[in-house]
């Protein structure tokens, strides 16, 4: 009997591995504004921003990260910047990251889980998620 219950275990772990590659790839925010890209690095996942509705300013020079505290990162452009970092997966849910807001220049605590096509994505002040706000942002395909 042990070695039904071992030989199921072993069989069903690459299951478990397929739900958590369901949040890698690209998602588009709420708001529409902005698709980040999600993938895994090591054992940790972040996200990159690969698309603006607006990726140039008025005057065509391309959007940066003119709202960052740090000056030396004012400068940097929107597009390609990690605003998703150090998740790790837990039982189908991602936790334990950080995710900047390139619109306030503010990085907050990061959870998030996957819902079929929808990435529920909270960012909070807290460490246990209980002071913050959750976005659903939706799976490009």
């Amino acid at each position: 009997m042990k070695k039904i219950i071992f030989s199921m275990i072993l069989m069903l772990m690459p299951l478990a591995a397929a739900f958590a590659q369901d949040v890698i790839g690209k998602w588009k925010l709420d708001n529409g504004t902005a698709i980040v890209e999600v993938y895994k690095s090591g054992d940790v996942y972040n996200g990159k921003i690969v698309w603006l509705e607006k990726p140039t300013e008025a005057d065509g020079t391309p959007a940066v990260d003119d709202l960052n505290p740090d000056p030396a990162l004012r400068k940097r452009q929107l597009i390609g910047l990690n605003m998703l970092s150090g998740l790790k997966e837990n039982g189908g849910e991602y936790s334990g990251g950080k995710i900047y807001d390139p619109g306030n220049g503010k990085t907050y605590n990061c959870s998030m889980k996957v819902e079929g096509d929808v990435l529920k994505v909270r960012g909070s002040l807290d460490k246990r998620g209980l002071i913050g706000r959750t976005m659903d942002w939706f799976r490009v395909k």
